[in-house]
């Protein structure tokens, strides 16, 4: 099948947009883990903060997780806190440096093995994000905090979604979330979580890649007026709707095709603009190798994988 093209803009269109005071700008990068023990990231990462930090200047950025290479058992130690200072010099300290709050998820490759968790939290310890927290009991693999925009808040919950078992224990820890007075006071709320509800990708569409029992979870956030859950680990940009919820597959740095749509793989950065007043988002993409904004008329209108299909949509509503 032919591949989809982005559509070209000229660059000015991809800087930084006026915002109002009940207006939040948020840039997601998801999945820019290399390879296993990688301490390197792809220069299209470099580029996608250089982006981030110089050109969309937004409030916040959020990722949907795999922040490093690891979930190898012959690793040691000093190679995965090798990997997650290679993260703080390349991600997080340019982030810090512009004052932008990093909001995250864990992925698999954060946070899967005994190892890998004990050196995650280890690093978030000592590097944590300047967040408004509202539960961090369990961070950094379960947590919830607020971005704010002037009167109006953003509501995030951050749940640990590195393996496809999400326990009955998380879905009553998110249904209290988002039944507590600040979720319910916010403009919007949304949920980061690095596996998805259903399959996007056709190299991903199997069990194991998607989380089990995605049903129970997904009724959970349509109750709490979820405006959206942002998922990674498919490395497949979709902004789609599965039931009565928003599901925004964030993509990664080096994508993959979509179900049955081969030679679609790209790598993306998305910016989303949250009008905390309407409870509503919009959100443009580019490929973070061309810099090309990719058309969300461009996009199959359907996916049909493990546990959908979802239907793609033009905004968060």
């Amino acid at each position: 099948m032919r591949a989809l093209l982005p559509l070209l803009l000229p660059p000015l269109l991809l800087g930084a947009a006026p915002t109002t005071d009940e207006t939040l700008r948020v840039a997601v990068l998801s999945d820019f883990n290399g390879s296993y023990g990688n301490t390197t990231y792809p220069a299209a990462l470099s580029h996608s903060v250089g982006q981030i930090v110089e050109d969309w200047k937004p409030d916040a950025v959020l990722s949907a997780g795999d922040l490093i290479a690891g979930q190898k058992a012959r690793l040691t130690d000093a190679q995965v806190q090798a990997m997650w200072a290679a993260f703080d010099r390349e991600v997080h300290a340019p982030l810090r440096r512009a004052g932008l709050p990093f909001g995250f998820t864990l992925g698999n490759h954060d946070a899967s093995l005994a190892r890998d968790r004990r050196e995650a939290a280890a690093y978030w310890r000592a590097h944590p994000p300047a967040l408004t927290f509202l539960d961090r009991s369990a961070f950094p693999f379960r947590f919830s905090f607020l971005l704010r925009a002037s009167g109006r808040s953003l509501f995030v919950a951050s749940l640990d979604a590195s393996s496809p078992d999400l326990s009955a224990d998380q879905r009553g820890w998110l249904a209290a979330q988002l039944a507590a007075p600040q979720a319910k006071a916010a403009g919007a709320r949304i949920v980061l979580g690095h596996l998805p509800l259903a399959g996007i990708s056709r190299e991903k569409n199997r069990p194991g890649e998607v989380i089990r029992g995605a049903v129970p979870l997904r009724e959970v956030m349509e109750r709490g007026r979820v405006l959206a859950y942002i998922s990674g680990h498919q490395a497949a940009y979709y902004p789609g709707r599965l039931g009565r919820l928003n599901v925004f597959a964030s993509g990664g740095i080096g994508g993959r095709d979509y179900v049955g749509y081969p030679g679609t793989a790209r790598s993306t950065l998305s910016l989303l603009t949250f009008d905390l007043r309407a409870g509503t988002a919009t959100f443009r993409t580019v490929d973070a190798e061309t810099g090309a904004e990719v058309a969300t008329a461009s996009l199959p209108a359907r996916i049909h994988g493990l546990g959908g299909p979802v239907t793609r949509v033009e905004a968060l509503r």
